[in-house]
């Protein structure tokens, strides 16, 4: 499936906001650096590089997805399936496989933080479909859900803004219906409601609702 061409201004918002935040959240990431440094020093357990990435996809095409390494030492490479995929959500959800910074990172969804690099880059979008794996990828596109491969994955999307049991959403209709408002309106309207999803998005995250 070939992904739907988007106006150029929706890659100018992305450069102009990714590098606006990279800018603003540049002293936090100084911070995480050194807390990661202090933890590696005193735990044996909690040393590692300071990023890791795995293979995502973006519309239909893989791409390395960058995050601040919350993992203790060998939870990912004892946790590698056979075909080489980490299904780390999983892993993220047990605090036993973390870091003490790498849980605090979780809770305020900051080792999400290194994506802004891949939005600069052009793997990702600020806003779009959430990335996804190889292996779920297959089991998507068998089920006919084909939001994944037309645009490129976000940082958020409208789902993830709306992410709380008080809101009837489900991911792949919202995704659906993002594509769609995206097909039919111009570039700067495109950039306007990307700018109120992250706004949402952020408000989420103050709730403590998650994305």
């Amino acid at each position: 499936m070939t992904p739907i061409r988007l106006p150029w201004q929706k890659r100018f918002f992305d450069i102009f906001i990714s590098l606006a935040a990279m800018i603003f959240f540049s002293f936090f990431f100084l911070i995480i650096l050194l807390a990661m440094v202090l933890e590696m020093l005193f735990r044996p357990i909690a040393r590692g590089g300071f990023f890791y990435s795995e293979t995502r996809m973006s519309a239909g095409q893989p791409f390395k997805i960058y995050k601040f390494r919350v993992f203790k030492k060998g939870v990912l490479s004892q946790n590698i399936n056979g075909d080489g995929i980490i299904h780390t959500k999983k892993l993220e959800n047990n605090g036993h496989n973390l870091t003490f910074v790498g849980n605090i990172l979780r809770r305020i969804y900051f080792d999400e933080l290194p994506q802004l690099f891949n939005v600069l880059k052009g793997d990702m979008s600020m806003v779009g479909p959430r990335p996804t794996n190889l292996e779920n990828m297959e089991k998507l596109l068998q089920a006919g859900h084909l939001s994944k491969f037309q645009i490129k994955a976000g940082l958020t999307g409208y789902f993830q803004s709306h992410k709380s049991s008080k809101y009837n959403l489900f991911q792949e209709e919202e995704d659906n219906k993002y594509i769609e408002f995206c097909r039919h309106h111009s570039g700067w309207q495109i950039a306007f409601y990307d700018l109120k999803i992250i706004f949402l998005t952020i408000l989420t995250i103050f709730r403590a609702e998650g994305i």
